[in-house]
């Protein structure tokens, strides 16, 4: 394993420039060793939630775009702002590719950052299939265990509801990942898994990567609300059953029912009660001011 894969790996990036997280850290901490190939480097954002670089939860490519002379395309299914290339897309599994390609994207992108807080994981394995970028985020389900294969279904029509209802677990990403010629470097805790293709990373030792059960501590977060509509767990699969199944979704989601029960279903931890009080205050503090 390359030295500074694992520095990175037991780096804590502080909150970035731009991102949400410590994703500018950490994107300039790898491309500062694999380089870019795209003049100017390029790269993609979806959804990209704000009309301007710098507004919105927070922009993985922003700082690039704005410090390091990069290029990008953004993607929203809301926003649009063709002084920043912002383009209003729905985007799923079916339609990506093309999307992609009529965006000019180059086949070989420096960097992709997917957020879409539904069918992430089916996305990102039909770029795979026809981009080959350097360096992947994707935006995990951190509510799963490390040994859990969920994900959201590939089904355009179903919607994040603002609970714990939302993308792919950590595995299920990373078996995706492993498919392709990916593996995972880095996650941000409750935010994005980082992968870097393996060409980039083969240092001939046969180790590329640290250990998965490195990112442990990442999964079994809870931070949203229990699903609003408890049904809704009838929707989620199990990836491993998926695949070995030849894509049987009632066996796959049969076998995600009790994950989903005890992930999506259960407490809120043990901060869920300051949470919750917390949210009390504030309610009662509006009450008050609105008299």
């Amino acid at each position: 394993m390359k030295r500074w894969v694992e520095e990175l790996a037991a780096t804590e990036f502080p909150k970035g420039r731009h991102s949400q997280g410590g994703q500018d850290g950490v994107l300039r901490a790898i491309f500062e060793q694999i380089g870019t190939v795209n003049t100017p480097p390029l790269a993609v954002e979806f959804g990209f939630d704000s009309d301007s670089l710098a507004g919105g939860f927070g922009s993985n490519v922003a700082n690039l775009v704005l410090h390091h002379g990069w290029r990008a395309v953004l993607l929203d299914g809301g926003h649009a702002n063709a002084a920043i290339n912002l383009h209003r897309e729905f985007l799923t599994s079916a339609n990506i590719v093309e999307v992609f390609t009529r965006h000019g994207v180059a086949t070989e992108p420096d960097y992709v950052s997917i957020d879409l807080d539904s069918t992430d994981l089916w996305v990102f394995r039909a770029l795979l299939k026809s981009f080959r970028a350097r360096v992947f985020t994707v935006e995990y389900n951190s509510h799963f265990p490390l040994d859990a294969a969920i994900t959201f279904p590939d089904d355009p029509d179903e919607r994040w509801q603002q609970d714990r209802g939302y993308g792919a677990s950590l595995k299920c990403l990373v078996l995706a990942a492993e498919e392709a010629g990916y593996s995972l470097v880095t996650v941000v805790p409750k935010l994005d898994a980082v992968f870097v293709r393996n060409d980039l990373l083969d240092d001939g030792s046969g180790r590329l990567v640290p250990a998965f059960e490195t990112w442990r501590p990442a999964t079994s977060l809870r931070f949203h609300a229990p699903l609003a509509i408890p049904s809704r767990i009838g929707i989620f699969l199990d990836y491993e059953v998926f695949q070995r199944t030849g894509g049987d979704l009632t066996a796959s989601r049969a076998a995600a029912r009790g994950v989903c029960e005890q992930c999506l279903l259960g407490g809120e931890g043990k901060r869920g009660p300051v949470r919750r009080f917390l949210r009390a205050c504030k309610r009662a503090l509006g009450r008050l001011v609105g008299r």
